[in-house]
């Protein structure tokens, strides 16, 4: 449906009680009543009609080329644009996604089952298991045998309880950053996510999330109503935070993000006891529990014999078990809703962490997305969002001011009788 020109309109509107008022002018000096009344409706329709002319084109541009200044204020908008983007990053740090509607969100999201997703990706799941069998070859090169095995039958001994299973995860998630390998890892999974993003399901989320945050905050409030006018439809709202999702992922600020968020975990893992407890916990229950299902015991059994040589068929095994196996694991992750609501919390803690520690950075993002728009690409999009609605302001003008102008001429009219 094509949208009605409100400007037309306007201009029509405003041509119209100017050739009304030169026609009926000359009655009313005549002393004709009729006359009268329409000329003294169609000079105040038509002065009201100007003046909101000279208001809606001043909050864009000069009208009659008239400089800004104390008195007659112009080109409103552009010389309050930096007020305009304040407000604005302030409005979406705040108000579209303060710190408590994105904890809303984040309690409503199974990240446990978009992990799955992304670990069914084919080119997710080689470069983890490559990186997996290369880091068990390397562990073992550098290890005596009789030793690896010895640790490995403690670990499937009824005393796993007894083992530091998180200084081993510390030393683990270092050697594999030293190593680059989580470097790939981490690489692909931001890929992954970025071709999840990118998926028409997850636009139309976000654009239910944010026509939500509009109306809630724009609700009784007109004030706010008037500044959502200015702001991008839901759906380019939507499309843009998709973008910059997309961007981030892709250019290494995610990746890098998580590497340094690894780095941070494996600090606070080697000295923070409250945290090794509950992770020894937790692995401790899940090794526990998947030992039988998983076969562990006859893999590493039949991987290691009684070689004491420091290659091993143990690489390729695992390497062919992970890629044969791959789905059934994640359908075993998938029903064991006890893991992953532990996973649910735990990743929810940690981003919990983070929008209290990078709250402030949503309203730099939308300073520095706003930043580029040089004074006439505001004005155009402001046009092109709210300009057309605006123009009802010049035509209620006209029909208010003639309206007036007749009750007046009529008041004058009782008034001398």
């Amino acid at each position: 449906m094509t949208k009605r020109n409100n400007a037309q309109s306007a201009n029509f509107t405003l041509g119209g009680i100017t050739l009304g008022f030169l026609v009926s002018y000359p009655f009313y000096l005549q002393g004709s009543f009729i006359g009268g009344l329409i000329s003294s409706g169609c000079s105040a329709g038509m002065i009201g009609g100007l003046a909101d002319w000279f208001a809606v084109t001043a909050l864009f541009r000069r009208p009659l080329g008239i400089r800004p200044g104390k008195i007659m204020r112009t080109e409103i908008i552009p010389q309050n644009r930096d007020r305009i983007f304040a407000a604005l990053a302030d409005m979406v740090q705040h108000e579209l996604l303060s710190q408590d509607v994105l904890r809303r969100k984040l309690s409503a999201w199974d990240f446990s089952g978009m992990l799955i997703r992304v670990f069914q990706e084919r080119e997710v799941q080689e470069t983890v298991s490559l990186m997996l069998t290369n880091l068990v070859q390397d562990i073992w090169n550098q290890r005596e045998p009789e030793e690896l095995r010895r640790q490995i039958r403690e670990l499937l001994r009824e005393n796993i309880g007894e083992l530091k299973l998180s200084q081993t995860l510390a030393e683990v998630i270092e050697f594999s950053i030293e190593r680059r390998n989580i470097d790939q890892v981490l690489t692909v999974v931001c890929r992954a996510i970025s071709q999840f993003i990118d998926q028409p399901v997850v636009q139309n989320t976000l654009k239910d999330m944010m026509e939500a945050a509009l109306t809630r905050y724009e609700e009784n409030n007109p004030t706010r109503k008037m500044i959502g006018m200015f702001l991008p439809s839901p759906a380019e709202l939507a499309l843009g935070l998709q973008e910059k999702a997309k961007k981030v992922l892709q250019d290494g600020t995610v990746a890098q993000w998580l590497k340094e968020s690894l780095l941070q975990f494996v600090l606070e893992l080697k000295t923070k006891t409250s945290l090794q407890e509950r992770l020894d916990l937790f692995v401790i229950e899940a090794l526990d529990g998947g030992l039988e299902t998983l076969e562990a015991k006859n893999i590493f059994a039949g991987s290691f014999g009684t070689s004491t040589e420091k290659s091993s068929p143990l690489t390729e095994h695992l390497l062919v078990n992970l890629r044969n196996n791959w789905q059934g694991y994640l359908e075993k992750i998938e029903q064991n809703q006890g893991f992953r609501s532990k996973v649910n919390k735990e990743l929810k803690g940690i981003l919990e962490k983070q929008i209290l520690y990078h709250h402030n950075a949503i309203g730099r993002i939308v300073r520095e997305g706003l930043d580029p728009l040089t004074d006439d690409k505001l004005v155009e999009l402001i046009e092109d969002k709210a300009g057309n609605d605006l123009q009802m302001i010049r035509i209620n003008g006209s029909i208010v001011g003639g309206l007036a102008g007749m009750l007046i001429y009529l008041l004058g009219m009782v008034l001398q009788s």
